[in-house]
């Protein structure tokens, strides 16, 4: 995966090569398809590119979702009868 050119003010410049996938949501940005390539790859042997960075972002947005969705509260069960404190 190219890197970014950096420029002389310091600023970074996105690739040209990274493109949003078609389909895609209007929020996902060529810098978040690199971003998000750019922290996942080192976990994967093969080479990302820019549709699996989208299934990371949105997998992962999925199961924030999943995880927020519950009321917040816990259940404290008490200790049975035969049971330890």
């Amino acid at each position: 995966m190219p890197k970014r050119a950096d420029r002389s003010d310091g600023s970074r410049s996105t690739p040209a090569t990274i493109r949003v996938p078609a389909g895609a949501p209007s929020w996902v940005t060529p810098e978040l398809l690199e971003h998000t390539i750019r922290v996942w790859q080192p976990y994967y042997q093969d080479q990302l590119i820019p549709a699996d960075a989208l299934e990371i972002i949105m997998s992962v947005g999925q199961l924030v979702d999943l995880l927020s969705s519950g009321d917040g509260h816990e259940t404290v069960r008490r200790i049975g009868s035969g049971q330890q404190p």
